[in-house]
């Protein structure tokens, strides 16, 4: 029948629509609970998927055209007392100048993508004198020791009788003065030269290669300003295959190893990327070119910095210890390296087999023999220690006080103008390099912690509105299927009340008990009732 075929139908579309509500329940529940079950991981893969190099990206953008704030602090020890140089019972005295304080603005040069997830490019920085950060001036005279002699009597040790005669006889004619004079600004950025340096550059280098000049200007600066040649070739890691190596230097002037320092192969982060997440009591490391190696710093608790948490690294006794006291350094000082007291790292090979040791400033986290040797320093942890807060998710910077003091072996040798000098390590310069990270970088990483948590209560309310699509209709038959039956008990006890007041009804049952059915009834229950009593 026409109704019937209705009815068929509309009870067929109704469980359709129950089963289909169902199933979109079940679903929803299921991706809920499995999303917030591994709500982690799916974040963890979603930050990588971000933070990956590659061209045209937001982070790539951000990394070739960095917004932090980077500024160079730097000091200069004026040498106070050069007259008593040759007096080996009188201490060096020094002096502190400074903060003469620069702004740097970074780029990266001819940057190429290569297939083996490696990028590679040339630095470029710009130092910029900002006088209203600065205590000292550019013009501010400065004693210091004659480094050029004394890089070229250290450099003789390896050479031939004849070269080093040769040499002699170049330092006595153009300039084997016991010190330099130069202007705060000539020893930072802008340099000087010397008449040695004008004579070595007329001889081939061919020929005396031993005396050639890798520049023709010194300065402890010379030639970084808006240069790339100190910096050099980079090549890091892009983090498409292997995504703990984001940022890594992978080569550096072409090579996967330094060739000041060929037996350790090239390891550290450049300084904007880290090998994420951070790890709780794992140290960090970075490459520097100005030290031709990797140098580590320890992992030494958290902070929360602006409202984040963060973890803090500190520069330890450990990081400056020689390879005998750490083994991780032994590399960097084998065959004729000279192999100092710890507190000091050997970067002669950087610096142009020039005797130069790097330490944190004042000789802070030193061998206390260094503090002795001289006068006028004095360290402080609030000042001279390196301390690096690192964001743990994104393994982004936040703020960085990167502290190195430069200094300079002085020893007595017979062909040197020390040759009475006591046996020094002469502090020249130090700086205090700080990048904070800018206001909006800032703000996005505060969102990370924040997505986390919205991530989690999304994934909640998702396995919340499946399980009710779940069982909303189960639960609406059942309550419809109880309100039913209650019903039923009420229209039921509503007609035995009906039944007991009605007259007619009460008549109907008198009459009805007079029956010859009821009396039957009556008469098989009471023939039961007697066999069961007896």
């Amino acid at each position: 029948m026409p109704g019937c075929d209705l009815r068929s139908a509309s009870d067929m579309i109704g469980k359709q629509r129950i089963a289909l509500t169902s199933l979109l329940g079940l679903i929803l529940a299921t991706l809920g609970l499995i999303y917030v079950l591994n709500l982690e991981r799916i974040q963890r893969c979603a930050m990588e998927w971000f933070m990956v190099l590659k061209p045209n990206s937001m982070i790539t953008n951000l990394w070739e055209h960095p917004s932090l704030l980077m500024r160079a602090n730097v000091f200069i020890f004026n040498w106070t007392n050069p007259e008593d140089f040759d007096n080996p019972n009188v201490k060096p005295r020094l002096q502190e100048l400074g903060p003469y304080s620069f702004t740097e603005t970074v780029q990266k040069l001819n940057i190429t993508w290569n297939d083996n997830s490696t990028v590679s490019y040339l630095r470029r920085s710009r130092f910029t004198f900002d006088p209203s950060a600065s205590v000292g001036k550019l013009s501010d005279v400065i004693v210091t020791p004659n480094t050029l002699a004394v890089g070229l009597t250290y450099k003789a040790k390896k050479w031939s009788p004849m070269l080093r005669t040769l040499m002699l006889l170049a330092l006595n004619m153009y300039g084997n003065d016991a010190t330099f004079v130069k202007t705060a600004d000539e020893w930072l950025f802008r340099g000087f030269d010397t008449p040695l340096i004008k004579m070595s550059n007329m001889v081939p280098t061919r020929m005396l290669p031993e005396l050639h000049f890798p520049y023709e200007r010194v300065g402890y600066g010379y030639p970084r300003n808006e240069s790339t040649e100190v910096y050099g070739h980079h090549n890091v890691y892009t983090g498409q295959q292997e995504f703990s190596k984001l940022g890594q230097i992978a080569r550096w002037r072409y090579s996967n190893v330094s060739s000041q320092f060929p037996k350790c192969k090239l390891r550290g982060s450049i300084g904007e990327f880290h090998p994420i997440p951070l790890r709780k009591g794992e140290p960090i490391s970075y490459f520097l070119p100005d030290l031709c190696r990797e140098l580590k710093i320890d992992y030494a608790g958290t902070t929360v910095f602006e409202g984040i948490d963060a973890y803090v690294y500190r520069g330890s006794k450990r990081n400056m210890a020689n390879g005998t006291d750490n083994p991780e350094n032994s590399c960097y000082c084998e065959d004729n390296c000279e192999d100092v007291r710890s507190g000091l790292l050997n970067v002669s090979a950087c610096w142009y087999d020039v005797p130069v040791f790097v330490s944190y400033p004042h000789f802070y986290n030193c061998d206390p023999y260094y503090l002795e040797a001289v006068e006028g320093l004095k360290p402080e942890k609030d000042r001279h220690e390196m301390v690096v807060i690192l964001e743990p998710i994104t393994g982004m910077l936040l703020d960085i006080k990167a502290t190195l003091m430069i200094s300079l072996l002085i020893e007595p040798r017979p062909e040197s103008v020390y040759r009475k000098a006591r046996r020094t390590f002469m502090p020249l310069v130090w700086a205090d390099y700080r990048v904070r990270i800018s206001e909006d970088l800032l703000f996005y990483i505060k969102l990370v912690p924040i997505s986390a948590v919205v991530g989690k209560i999304c994934g909640i309310l998702v396995v919340v509105l499946g399980l009710a699509l779940l069982l909303y209709y189960p639960r609406k038959i059942f309550v419809q299927r109880r309100f039913m039956r209650q019903i039923d008990i009420t229209n039921l006890e509503n007609r035995i009340q009906a039944t007991a007041a009605s007259p007619e009804l009460k008549n109907f049952g008198a009459g009805a008990e007079g029956s010859p059915l009821l009396v039957g009834l009556q008469y098989v229950a009471s023939s039961a009732e007697a066999e069961h009593a007896s």
